[in-house]
């Protein structure tokens, strides 16, 4: 309807804007889709980072309890009471004994 009311000439402009935004639209959308994937891919990394880090200081502070460090100067490390990182530590070994 609009196209009969307006001059050639513009309609011609307008035709040309309105493509060339659904390009970039389109454009857009790829960039995000681009964007969603690597960053779903880098929480993914990060998630795994994470428990493997989490594990590493939980092995780490039970050797140092198990070498005979005072469980006190271990939860100071770890910036956590002794009570916390024992049972921290005994976690799940209930489940397994």
């Amino acid at each position: 309807m609009w196209r009969a009311a307006v001059p050639a000439e513009q309609r011609t402009l307008i035709t040309r804007a309105i493509e060339r935004a659904e390009e970039q639209l389109l454009q857009l959308r790829g960039v995000q889709t681009g964007t969603a994937d690597v960053t779903r891919q880098l929480l993914r990394s990060l998630r795994h980072s994470a428990g493997l880090s989490d594990n590493a200081w939980k092995r780490t502070a039970l050797a140092a309890a198990n070498a005979g460090i005072p469980l006190e100067e271990v939860a100071r490390w770890v910036d956590m009471t002794p009570d916390a990182l024992m049972n921290m530590l005994t976690a799940g070994q209930e489940d397994s004994g």
